[in-house]
């Protein structure tokens, strides 16, 4: 629950897209991935390996199983503000997932357990994918519960806090359409609605607020967050395959909750198959905007202003830019023993955060409030071996 945390999941996510559930009215193919990951920026290092393996049991049951490591380095803005140690902690995530074909219908249910020195996560999830129209749609349910389990490190021996022990709820209620448009384009539509309620905060941060009035100095205290949050996303995609074989990719999310966050993301894709579909070259360029959460500000005016007081830099107005390249290369392409394929891909990721509201509370040598609004950049790598049997 560090500042780090939602790094670390973050990059979980690929592993559990991997595993996701299946659509149609065919299995996926059975394969093994084995990948590892690093995120670097913003003081923050985050790296480990993930295995992730899919087998079918019969013609209508697959079974995946996976689990991620991730180790936490370093010390972001938060941390350093406040005087605390660097990090070092070890993040650890398992998931089990069954898909079941019944006709034209998968069911799936998964379950995933992550836990951390700080923070232990259970989310139990179920879907139904159903092929209608001539299998030209297909329609997705999903809905998933999710419950945490949030204490307090206090000291570089990891000894916890005495009493401290806090608890959060969520539930996701999903639905996706998936639409063949013609016989180049496809289509999608998601929305995803998630209600919380508990410990919505970490325990780690806290706000800052002038020691008095007109002073050029600050004091801090913990973060007051609001009991419940409930949030929406709705996201439009549109993938064009064009004549020279390769294939063009545009996506749209738009993003709303109940503390006033409203965000913005627009992603393209280009995607080109090269020296004989052996080698498949990616590039992808993805624009972020949200504007602060209502109970947000880098700097109040007094203690308990307010009955709700954050300045997480997460819940800040902020503009992203992420430049993002990728390669896969067929190493196998027909059956060699056991393995019908195998591929290697990498992937890299440039991200430029830039704060509109966030300051640099670490440049003391400016007063209160006029410190230059922080940014940072930040690489994500991932590499990947892939085997289908």
């Amino acid at each position: 629950m560090t500042g780090a945390a939602p790094l670390t999941r973050l990059l979980g996510c690929a592993l559990l897209a991997l595993g996701a559930a299946a659509h149609g009215d065919v299995l996926p193919d059975e394969r093994a991935d084995v990948s590892w990951r690093m995120y670097q920026g913003g003081g923050i290092t985050v790296q480990g390996p993930s295995m992730l393996v899919r087998t079918n049991f019969s013609d209508d049951i697959s079974v995946t199983a996976g689990f991620l490591v991730d180790q936490v380095t370093g010390a972001s803005i938060d941390m350093i503000v406040l005087g605390a140690s660097p990090l070092h902690e070890v993040r650890k995530q398992k998931n089990l997932g069954v898909d079941y074909l019944y006709g034209k219908t998968t069911y799936s249910v998964g379950i995933e357990s992550s836990i951390e020195n700080d923070y232990d996560d259970s989310t139990l999830s179920a879907s139904i994918a159903q092929n209608m129209f001539g299998d030209l749609t297909t329609v997705t349910l999903t809905a998933s519960r999710g419950w945490d389990i949030i204490t307090r490190v206090i000291d570089a021996e990891g000894d916890k806090q005495p009493g401290f022990r806090k608890r959060s709820d969520r539930t996701t209620w999903a639905l996706g359409v998936s639409q063949i448009l013609t016989r180049n384009m496809i289509g999608g539509f998601d929305y995803e609605a998630i209600t919380e309620q508990g410990y919505l905060q970490n325990p780690y941060r806290a706000y800052r607020y002038l020691a008095a009035p007109g002073s050029a100095i600050y004091l801090t205290a913990p973060e007051i967050f609001p009991g419940t949050r409930t949030s929406n996303a709705i996201a439009m995609r549109l993938k064009d395959y064009l004549p020279w074989r390769a294939s063009l990719t545009g996506k749209y999310r738009y993003y709303f909750d109940t503390w006033d966050v409203r965000a913005h993301t627009a992603e393209l894709d280009y995607t080109q198959p090269l020296f004989k579909d052996s080698v498949m070259a990616d590039i992808t360029y993805r624009y972020y905007r949200q504007n602060s959460a209502s109970f947000y500000s880098d700097l109040f005016q007094y203690a308990n202003e307010f009955n709700y007081m954050a300045r997480d830099r997460e819940l800040a107005s902020q503009i992203n830019n992420t430049m993002g390249v990728a390669f896969s290369y067929d190493f196998v392409k027909t059956q060699h023993w056991f393995v019908k394929k195998a591929s290697a891909s990498l992937h890299y990721d440039y991200i430029m955060y830039r704060y509109l509201d966030f300051r640099d509370a670490t440049q003391r040598q400016y007063p209160a409030g006029l410190e230059p609004f922080y940014r940072y950049n930040a690489s994500v790598i991932q590499a990947v071996l892939s085997g289908w049997f």
